[in-house]
Order: C-alpha cells, then structure tokens, then sequence
C-alpha cells in the first residue's frame, strides 16, 4: 500500500500507467507526472547505420514487454531490409524472444523519401526514446520538437541512458513527448508568486483592473480594485 502522496512519479508498464491515471482521478487524488510506459523506441537509419546495431536497439525495447512500441524509420530501402533481416536472425537468439516477438509483430517499419519525412515522422509520433543513426543526425537534433531522449550516433545506445549515461530515465510516452518533457528535479518542485503592493502600485495598477473586470462583467473585481485606487 502507498502513503497517501501529493504526487505520483515513476515510469512502468500498461497497468501502472493505468493505475496512476485512475489515482489521480480520484476526488482529490494525487498529480502524476506523465504517461510513462509500455516503453518505446524509434531509431532512424540510413544507409550509413550498422544494421547490427539498429536492431539490436531495436530488440532492446521489444524484449521488455508485449505491449512495447517498436518504430524504424529508415532512408533508403536497403537499409531498412538489412536491419529488418537483422531484426529476425537476432530475435531467434534471445532468451526474451516469445516477448519480443510479441512486440516486433506490432511494430512499424516506415521509408522516408527524404530528410523533411523523417522530422515529421517523429515529431508526430513523439517517441520516448528516439535513435539516430545517420550521417546527419547532429542536424536533425536542431529540427525534433518532440521526443522524450535522443541518442545521436552510432555510439548512443539507448541501453546506456537505461543504465548509465542518465540523466533521469522517466521519459513520457504515447505521445506525451509533445507537451511533456522528462522528469527533471523541477518536477517535484512547485513555484508561487508573491506580490507586495504599496498605494502608489494601487492607484497605477487599479484602474486597469477594474475596466478589464468590468468588460468581463465581474462588477466586485472591479471594486475591489476601485477602493484602493480612490482611496
């Protein structure tokens, strides 16, 4: 049993993201953080990519569970069949296959005719963890608007983020990656204003309030303003 919180953080799987959801529909249930699970990964190649590698990162995911996402987007079609081929000869290796398998057999393979396809592929999917294993990928990182980590090169596995690259490896999912960004020590923080006004403030600030309460018909704001601007 959870304490009764204020809040509710931490990544998981189908049934955790559920159960935070309805958590926080509760009457006066806790904040959650973000969409965080079943995970997932899209890796962009091109003919420059190590298709051992790509579906090596690409299996990484689809061995977590059956409901993991799955996403290649590739430049040329050479590319995307040497991983896919590569997908298969190492999926019948793994001692996670029969899950993997499970959630390579949702997954999606798109070719992109060009560099402008593949922004919009992943700025509209906003994956949580996002691969790129091209040529150009330092300047394709200048155009994403929407991904919760991206692992640029050959070199980023996403499996170092997992385990020890960091920062914070709770990331939004289903799309969440579009509004939300990961979570970060400002996500158990909150921020309040506060305002001291002295009279000459008041009899600046007061009789534009009044008139915007006014138009919007809400005659006690506007006194409340009038009273200490004519005081």
């Amino acid at each position: 049993m959870i304490p009764r919180c204020d809040k509710l953080f931490g990544p998981g799987n189908a049934y955790v993201a559920e159960a935070k959801k309805q958590a926080n529909a509760l009457p006066a249930g806790p904040a959650v953080d973000m969409p965080a699970g079943p995970s997932e990964l899209m890796v962009v190649a091109d003919s420059a990519a190590d298709p051992v590698v790509a579906a090596a990162d690409l299996l990484s995911q689809a061995e977590h569970d059956k409901d993991a996402q799955v996403i290649l987007v590739a430049t040329t079609k050479t590319a995307l069949q040497a991983i896919l081929e590569e997908v298969e000869e190492q999926v019948a290796t793994l001692p996670r296959a029969e899950i993997a398998r499970a959630s390579l057999g949702e997954a999606r393979a798109i070719l992109a005719r060009n560099p402008d396809d593949v922004i919009e592929a992943i700025n509209m999917y906003g994956p949580e963890h996002l691969a790129l294993q091209t040529e150009d990928a330092g300047d394709l990182v200048d155009r994403i608007e929407a991904a919760g980590a991206i692992f640029v090169g050959g070199w980023a596995a996403e499996t170092l983020g997992d385990y020890a690259a960091g920062p914070s490896h709770v990331l939004p999912t289903d799309g969440g990656a579009r509004t939300l960004g990961g979570i970060t020590t400002a996500s158990f923080m909150t921020s309040m204003s506060v305002q001291y006004v002295n009279e000459e403030g008041a009899r600046t600030l007061g009789p534009i309030a009044a008139r915007l309460a006014r138009l919007e018909g809400l005659e006690a704001h506007a006194r409340a303003a009038d009273y200490r601007s004519e005081a």
